[in-house]
């Protein structure tokens, strides 16, 4: 069942974005990285392909055969919504829009050795979608990888990579970056009521480093003029 969901999100995902192309393609302007971090709050729950016993545990315990999910509790349970709290930089204007995944996060493994699952080549896994109230304009995060997970009844933290896209203004303007995506939330028998998800966009390793080089320069400049007085 839950395959295929997945694959029914991915057709319908790949069905709308063929209706609204032809009418926004032109309209569309891609220049620049994304910049800024964007934030939702909201609440989920965690459970287990095989079910989580008494002790919140599965009886082989949390182990690479079991599979986990992180449902987004609301209205389109489980999607969403979550809602848009605080942001920064280009994520600026989302804020009081609402969050909906297309996916339930799943994943086996535990700790740094998980496995995301429902991830398409070239595509990307579980991804949230947030418009913009009232205009045009939308911004997109898609996990494509998980470093870490770590949870238990009362607490969960799960980091994950992928990728950012903001497409707002007028005219429209978009913007991609890598992404690094955050979920922590706290609560209690694995319902997690204080749950946020952080987006941060990641700057280009190319430009971080040429970043680096220039401090590098500057430092070494002033280290000379003082030598020299």
């Amino acid at each position: 069942m839950k395959i295929s969901k997945f694959v029914w999100s991915v057709l319908v995902a790949f069905a709308t974005g063929a209706s609204i192309a032809p009418q926004q393609v032109e309209a569309i302007i891609v220049d620049g990285r994304v910049s800024g971090q964007i934030l939702f709050t909201g609440s989920g729950n965690i459970t287990e392909s095989n079910g989580i016993n008494s002790s919140g545990i599965n009886s082989n315990g949390i182990s690479g055969s079991v599979i986990n999910e992180l449902d987004f509790n609301g209205q389109n349970f489980p999607h969403g919504p979550l809602s848009v709290t605080n942001a920064t930089g280009d994520f600026f204007p989302f804020v009081g829009s609402q969050a909906n995944f297309n996916l339930a996060i799943r994943w086996t493994g535990s700790g740094s050795s998980v496995t995301l699952l429902d991830v398409l080549p070239g595509v990307g896994g579980p991804a949230w979608l947030v418009p913009i109230a009232g205009a045009n304009g939308f911004a997109t995060g898609t996990f494509f990888s998980l470093k870490s997970v770590t949870f238990d009844e009362d607490s969960l933290t799960l980091i994950g990579m992928g990728t950012t896209q903001t497409t707002s203004g007028d005219p429209l303007v978009q913007k991609d970056s890598p992404a690094r995506i955050v979920i922590q939330g706290t609560g209690q028998d694995f319902t997690y009521n204080n749950l946020t998800v952080v987006t941060t966009a990641v700057p280009e390793v190319g430009s971080t480093l040429g970043l680096f080089v220039i401090g590098l320069v500057a430092v070494e400049g002033l280290r000379r003029k003082i030598a020299t007085r």
